[in-house]
């Protein structure tokens, strides 16, 4: 990554992880790590000088902060996702680009970080695709996080804001960007 490309990431958290009965960002990857700090891991070690964190109020005391991190809490759920985005990319400064990461995928990795970047484009979005199926994360140019920031609404479909721009979807080669962890289920058949 260039030094003078300005570049964020903002993870997704405020869900209320009703099905999965324990917060996400607190699920274990591993037997060091939470879901939130692999993710996080991910992104310092890509280059990522700036993590927002959306939050609801249940989980936002529990996750530890670093520095770079930052964690908005989003006080209006039934908004949902957009709205999640919207106020992360109002409290972000002034970036390039950002990454838009769910918390629920925490496979995340350096590769899939270095194709996205690679095919980064300013006026517009880029997404990994495996199989012809989109996936996570996307990674916006500044005129999509201009567009989200002003948008007054605050319930609005992210997708459908993603339509108004060029979008190049890159074959990731890697199955995980599809990958949601929304369920003791889902999460048995990755983690046990």
């Amino acid at each position: 990554m260039k030094k003078n490309d300005r570049i964020a990431a903002l993870i997704l958290a405020a869900g209320d992880s009703k099905r999965m009965n324990w917060p996400k960002p607190l699920l274990p990857y591993d037997k060091n790590r939470s879901f939130i700090d692999k993710i996080i891991d991910e992104y310092e070690n890509f280059g990522i000088s700036k993590i927002i964190i959306t939050s609801n109020f249940n989980n936002s005391p529990l996750i530890e902060l670093k520095p770079n991190v930052k964690v908005v809490k989003n006080d209006h759920p039934e908004f949902e996702r957009f709205y999640s985005i919207k106020i992360g990319l109002q409290k972000l400064g002034d970036f390039s680009f950002c990454f838009i990461q769910n918390i629920d995928n925490p496979f995340i990795n350096k590769n899939i970080l270095n194709i996205l970047f690679e095919n980064r484009i300013k006026n517009g979005s880029v997404v990994p695709v495996f199989e012809g199926k989109g996936g996570h994360p996307v990674l916006i140019g500044e005129e999509v996080m201009k567009k989200i920031i002003h948008t007054e609404q605050n319930d609005l479909n992210f997708k459908n804001i993603l339509k108004e721009f060029p979008a190049n979807r890159i074959e990731a080669g890697d199955e995980t960007i599809l990958i949601n962890i929304n369920s003791p289920e889902d999460y048995n058949r990755y983690f046990n």
